[in-house]
């Protein structure tokens, strides 16, 4: 997948710079997925020799609803990290490479780290749903739900944003794209795909739009609480001034587009 930009009517094809969290995560997620391949022969041996699937590394730190209603609690956020495949860990980079910079410049690398992870969290979640209907469900594994969040995020961002999407012959808008993902997904869902965990994505869409809209008022919000707890007449101390700067800053992802 690649991207261009279209300053005065001129197209010109670029990768995206990469930024220091998202390098980070994808450097993470690899090297996670080269340790289960080390420990891979060790696990199975002793799944083999016991029987037991509890001696999986994903029944532990995989989600999966029904363990994580006994007391999982961790697995939300270290199910992010597990991947299937070199093919699954490569399409979930690719995806956090290509759409994961733009908005980690938008939020700050601390807050995109929070935004990710909580994307990953909390779309994962919605896994409950069809648990709680059917009473069956398989483990979910990968950051997925993670890179939907960030491709919504990003969408919002900047919506106008033109890409080339083999094997689409013609360029589409990130808004469309962010279409196109859900009806492909819809396509998954009533072809009953096995290997997707379809609700996992939508949750992790509609968790990064829900974050992307509430990160400015909860800014504002703490911005307000700030500066009410200073003293009338008193100068506003520098912890409400430096929150009041990032909250300004994050109020503008949806208007700054307008100024250009």
């Amino acid at each position: 997948m690649r991207q261009f930009y279209e300053p005065e009517m001129r197209m010109s094809l670029q990768l995206p710079r990469i930024t220091w969290a998202v390098q980070q995560l994808i450097l993470l997620n690899v090297i996670i997925f080269a340790l289960y391949l080390a420990l891979l022969p060790l696990e199975t041996g002793l799944a083999l020799r016991t029987g037991s699937a509890r001696l999986s590394l994903f029944y532990w730190l995989g989600f999966h609803p029904g363990h994580f209603y006994y007391g999982f609690l961790w697995t939300p956020l270290t199910y992010q990290f597990l991947h299937g495949g070199l093919l699954h860990l490569f399409m979930n980079m690719l995806w956090l490479f290509v759409f994961g910079p733009e908005v980690e410049r938008v939020l700050g690398s601390r807050q995109f780290v929070r935004f990710y992870l909580a994307c990953g969290a909390l779309g994962v979640l919605a896994t409950g749903i069809p648990y709680v209907l059917t009473g069956q469900y398989a483990t979910v594994i990968g950051a997925s739900g993670a890179t939907m969040g960030v491709l919504v995020a990003f969408a919002m961002i900047d919506p106008e944003r033109r890409f080339y999407m083999f094997p689409l012959p013609v360029p589409i808008t990130a808004a469309w794209l962010v279409i196109l993902v859900v009806m492909f997904n819809v396509v998954g869902l009533r072809a009953g795909d096995p290997s997707t965990s379809i609700a996992t994505h939508f949750g992790g869409m509609i968790a990064g739009g829900a974050l992307m809209k509430g990160i400015p008022l909860f800014n504002r919000w703490r911005r307000e609480q700030m500066l009410y707890t200073d003293r009338p007449g008193k100068r506003p101390s520098d912890e409400s001034e430096r929150i009041s700067k990032i909250g300004d800053a994050v109020d503008n992802i949806f208007r700054f587009k307008d100024d250009r």
